[in-house]
């Protein structure tokens, strides 16, 4: 069992998240003083170096504070860049006058209710009339008709009635040299991924921070870089191919790409409903089963430490593959802070390695850490550290260690994140732990047969049938396990005294368990060194 020691790092990762997410709340509510607490806390940190310079040793209480101003001067900074992020779109003229817009997708579709998508957006410039374009900087978020984006999937129904009309405005624009090439050619968008440059038609919400395109395809106006259009291609033809494939296809690609579209509502309702919702969403689970198909396919060449580079190299492209998201950045950036560790001869503690990537996550996309998956993803980490490895030590022995392991890693995440699910959900599943042991190893065994799978259909076309027609039969049982624990009852507190209570009995068992984990291990060393 690793004892947590405290350190440097998580002072500072502990003034960060403190100062932020306080600051964020307050902003909330209209007060804003991350400016004043950055300047006070970066001039703390200033002295504290120079008395360290002048004095050569600084007192333990002095240091701790030095390391907690620290961490309130990248709070405070990432709250003041998130909010200058979050500000409407800058441009000369009055957005509510805007008929269209250039812009560069940062991200992929995601469904926002039932009628639309929506997709972050990088402005480029817009247009209040065919002959008057403006320049425009800033983020926007572009809703799309949910019709547009569908008809452009596999399987989807589109149209292009619309094409006449899209041609005869995209001419009238007078734009940037850089786009007229596109313009005399004009063409609707076939799809949607990360870096695509569109030309849309519609209008501004009246806050300005929402874009609504009007139901016609947008003008493809080219790719922000090659790379970006190689994955695009790369994930439409991944999803042409799963679509063949059913529901099994629907649940790799989720897994695989972080795209629902084909997953049917009634898996991700059990899903939730058993509180696995976790198991969907691309995470730590997900970078360690690519990690291993890496290493053990990079050992069959007899070279270990080419085995490891190349398990590195595997987890970079799937990020970049599957795209951003908190939880895959949180659990590659761990990666490479231990990888560098090991490079400079270090061995970093796991908690301390989490403490330096929550630091750097909240600094740097301090969008991703007001999100939802973000407080369960380090929440999660956090409480398999904490808790779950007390949970596994106290059961060696005694359960199988495979079983104590995964029992375990599934009590501390729940355990740790049980204040985050109510606070957000409202209810937690009763068997989510059981349910987690049972069903996470079938969706692992799903995932490795799928990665094992499709470059084989891709050589062997002709398997292609048979394959769907396996991994359908290992979806159906994955789904009716997750639907016999989905009903079961759920904790549904209905006050707000009952969540507090709930709440805090869980972290207060997470505490005892790691107590009693601690008793005992002191308990077996005195007992060895008398």
């Amino acid at each position: 069992m690793e004892k947590i020691a405290m350190s440097p790092i998580m002072l500072i990762a502990g003034g960060t998240a403190s100062v932020f997410y306080g600051l964020y709340t307050l902003a909330g509510r209209g007060i804003c003083v991350s400016s004043f607490v950055f300047l006070i806390a970066l001039t703390v940190v200033i002295a504290g170096i120079v008395y360290q310079l002048w004095k050569r040793h600084m007192p333990p209480v002095l240091a701790g504070v030095v390391f907690i101003m620290a961490g309130m001067v990248f709070g405070s900074y990432a709250e003041l860049r998130l909010r200058v992020q979050r500000q409407p779109p800058r441009t000369l003229t009055s957005l509510q006058q805007v008929q269209t817009i250039i812009g560069e997708l940062s991200g992929e579709p995601a469904p926002a209710g039932t009628d639309f998508y929506r997709i972050p957006v990088r402005l480029i410039a817009c247009n209040t009339s065919p002959d008057r374009q403006f320049s425009a900087a800033g983020m926007v978020e572009l809703f799309v008709p949910a019709g547009l984006i569908r008809g452009t999937y596999a399987g989807g129904i589109g149209t292009i009635e619309e094409l006449p009309e899209l041609v005869k405005t995209a001419m009238t624009l007078h734009t940037t040299a850089a786009f007229v090439p596109f313009l005399r050619n004009a063409q609707p968008c076939r799809f949607y991924a990360q870096g695509l440059k569109v030309l849309v038609q519609g209008r501004f919400s009246k806050t300005g921070r929402v874009f609504y395109a009007r139901p016609v395809q947008p003008v493809f106006l080219g790719w922000s870089s090659p790379l970006n259009r190689i994955r695009a291609i790369l994930r439409f033809a991944l999803m042409r191919m799963l679509y063949g494939w059913g529901n099994a296809g629907g649940l790799l690609l989720a897994l695989l790409a972080a795209d629902k579209t084909f997953l049917p509502p009634e898996c991700t309702t059990a899903f939730r409903n058993a509180g696995l919702a976790h198991i969907l969403a691309l995470s730590g689970m997900h970078l360690s089963l690519i990690s291993t198909a890496a290493l053990q396919g990079g050992s069959l060449f007899g070279h270990k430490k080419r085995a490891i580079q190349a398990s590195l190299v595997a987890v970079c492209a799937f990020v970049w593959f599957a795209g951003s998201a908190p939880s895959l950045n949180r659990a590659l950036g761990m990666v490479c802070i231990a990888a560098l560790g090991r490079a400079l001869g270090l061995k970093p503690p796991l908690f301390a390695v989490l403490c330096t990537m929550l630091t750097v996550h909240i600094t740097f996309a301090g969008s991703d850490a007001v999100t939802l998956g973000f407080l369960l993803s380090y929440g999660a980490c956090a409480g398999i550290i904490l808790f779950g490895d007390s949970c596994a030590y106290l059961a060696a022995g005694k359960i199988p260690p495979a079983a104590a392991q995964s029992l375990s890693a599934s009590i501390g995440a729940q355990l740790f994140t049980l204040p985050i699910v109510i606070g957000a959900i409202g209810s937690v599943a009763a068997a989510g732990i059981i349910a987690s042991c049972v069903v996470s190893p079938m969706v692992s065994l799903f995932l490795m047969s799928g990665l094992i799978t499709i470059p084989l259909a891709l050589i062997i076309p002709l398997l292609s049938p048979l394959i769907g027609t396996v991994l359908n039969i290992v979806y159906d049982g994955i789904f009716f396990t997750a639907d016999l624990f989905a009903r079961l009852p759920q904790l549904m507190p209905e006050t707000a005294v009952q969540r507090i209570v709930i709440s805090c009995a869980g972290v207060l068992a997470g505490i005892g368990i790691t107590a009693a984990a601690h008793r005992r291990f002191a308990g077996i060393e005195k007992t060895l060194l008398s």
